[in-house]
């Protein structure tokens, strides 16, 4: 039995804290920016909170999006460690960030995707240049966004850094 049928057969009997699999739209295939219309309705979306053992209220497509940034580059952190080659490209799928609904979305400002845009560049530069370098950079793309606004994912980022 795989496990997206596993869950779902959890959920319809009713395991407490059940949170069946969201799918959300693949990679981007172009540069959204700020002025992107977001499309409303769609998982993570206002009223359309996805659901997370980790939030009661849900949490917006951004919020899942970056969760499973951090997975991206823990897996990455344990390739660097093991001098193992990083051929994944994060680029197509991390772009998504600049066009994902915001937990509220009062903070898809200039300014958020100024750093989003600073992030993605970093991300780039590591697809096309793997190591302790440009994913060192990465991670501070992340930290300088989140010191700015949303601070609580400060001590995950900071978990991500090589040697801790």
């Amino acid at each position: 039995m795989n496990f997206a049928r596993l869950v779902s057969l959890c959920c319809a009997v009713g395991f407490v804290g059940c949170v069946k699999p969201v799918t959300l739209p693949g990679p981007v295939t172009g540069d959204c920016s700020q002025a992107t219309p977001l499309v409303p309705g769609v998982p993570g979306s206002p009223g359309h909170l996805i659901p997370s053992s980790l939030n009661p209220n849900g949490q917006s497509e951004l919020a899942f999006r970056m969760r499973a940034f951090v997975q991206d580059w823990a897996d990455v952190k344990l390739a660097l460690a093991a001098k193992a080659p990083v051929t994944k490209k994060y680029l197509p799928s991390h772009r998504a960030l600049r066009c994902s609904w915001p937990t509220d979305p009062a903070d898809r400002t200039a300014e958020f995707d100024a750093l989003a845009q600073a992030y993605l560049g970093a991300v780039d530069a590591f697809d096309r240049a793997p190591g302790d370098a440009t994913y060192d950079a990465v991670l501070s793309g992340c930290a300088a966004c989140h010191e700015v606004s949303c601070p609580g994912p400060l001590s995950v980022i900071e978990g991500l850094a090589r040697g801790k």
